[in-house]
C-alpha cells in the first residue's frame, strides 16, 4: 500500500498545500503534510528518527513515515465520520489502559527499590530437588571439548593429547594451542545440546544419538583436508532428570518470578488492610 501511495503521495501534497493553509501557525517550511484536518510538523517527528535520517536513505525513511502519519489521519477521518457517538466513545478503555499502566510502573518501582533479588545456591537446589520431575530433558545433552583443525597441523598430536587428558595445566595449553591453530573450538565446561553441537560437525543424519554418545569418547571425522575433534565428558540422555548446572538459571527466574508474586500480593494486600482501618475503604452488603 505504501508504495503505491508514494505514487500519488507528492501530488496530493503538492495541492494540499496550494489550496489550504495551515491550520497551525508554522512557516511553509516547518510542514512536511495535511490530511484528515491535521498537520505534521518537524517537530513532530521523534528525536531519535532524526538520528535515523543521518543514514543514506534519510528520504526514503522520512517518506515512509509522512505515508504512515498521512494514512493514519485519513482513516482516523473516516471512522470519525462513519462511528456512531457511542462507538467512538472509548473513554473506559482509556481510563482502564491507564490504570494499568500506573499500576504497573508503580509494581516496577516497588520491585526495584524494596525486593530483595538475592538467591542462594541453597535456594536453587532446594527447588531443584523438590522439583525433579519436572526437570526431564527433552533432549540429549552433553559436555564436551571439541576442535576443528586443518589435518597438516604441525600440533595435531599434541590437541589430541590435551583433549584427552584433563587438568588444569593441560586445559590451558589446549585453549592457547586451539587459540593459534584450530578453525573453531570449544571448550568451556557448560551442558550443551547435541543437536547443537552437530550441526558443527559432518555425521551421518541416520545415527543413533544415543547408542552414539554410549559408545563413543573421543571422535575424529575427516573432511575436505579437515579434522573434527569431539572429546565427551560427559552426557545425559533425554527423558531423564536434567543436571542441576544446566538448570540454574532456569530455577534462577522461577524462584524470582514466584518472589515478585508474593512481594505484590503482600503489599497489596496490606494497602487495603490500611485503606479500611483508616476508613478511606468502605464495604457495603451485596444484597
Amino acid at each position: 500500500m505504501l508504495l503505491r501511495f508514494s505514487k500519488y503521495f507528492s501530488i496530493c501534497l503538492f495541492f494540499i498545500f496550494v489550496s489550504c493553509k495551515p491550520k497551525v501557525q508554522a512557516k511553509n517550511d516547518d510542514i512536511l503534510a495535511e490530511a484528515g484536518g491535521r498537520t505534521l510538523l518537524k517537530s513532530d517527528i521523534p528525536i531519535d528518527y532524526f538520528q535515523k535520517l543521518t543514514e543514506s536513505d534519510s528520504a526514503s525513511l522520512l517518506k515512509q513515515y509522512i505515508n504512515r502519519w498521512v494514512e493514519k489521519q485519513l482513516m482516523l477521518q473516516a471512522s470519525e465520520k462513519s462511528l456512531t457517538s457511542a462507538e467512538k466513545d472509548k473513554s473506559k478503555l482509556i481510563d482502564d489502559y491507564r490504570a494499568s499502566l500506573l499500576i504497573f510502573e508503580y509494581q516496577q518501582k516497588l520491585i526495584k527499590e524494596k525486593l530483595d533479588t538475592g538467591v542462594t545456591e541453597s535456594d536453587i537446589e532446594t527447588f531443584y530437588e523438590n522439583n525433579l520431575f519436572n526437570f526431564q530433558l527433552k533432549k540429549n545433552i552433553v559436555k564436551i571439548r571439541y576442535v576443528k583443525v586443518n589435518k597438516s597441523s604441525p600440533d595435531l598430536s599434541k590437541i589430541k593429547n590435551l583433549m584427552q587428558t584433563r587438568s588444569t595445566l593441560n586445559d590451558s595449553l589446549l585453549r592457547l594451542t586451539a587459540e593459534k591453530q584450530a578453525d573453531n573450538f570449544y571448550l568451556d565446561d557448560n551442558w550443551l545440546y547435541l543437536d547443537d553441537i552437530i550441526k558443527e560437525i559432518p555425521l551421518n543424519e541416520n545415527y543413533n544419538q544415543q547408542r552414539f554418545l554410549s559408545n563413543n569418547k573421543f571422535i575424529t571425522i575427516e573432511e575436505n583436508g579437515t579434522l573434527y575433534l569431539l572429546y565427551i565428558i560427559d552426557f545425559r540422555i533425554k527423558n531423564t532428570i536434567s543436571p542441576i548446572e544446566f538448570e540454574r538459571e532456569k530455577i534462577k527466574d522461577i524462584l524470582l518470578y514466584q518472589r515478585k508474586l508474593e512481594f505484590l500480593k503482600k503489599t497489596q494486600n496490606k494497602l487495603v488492610e490500611k485503606a479500611l482501618k483508616d476508613g478511606e475503604v468502605k464495604l457495603y452488603p451485596i444484597y
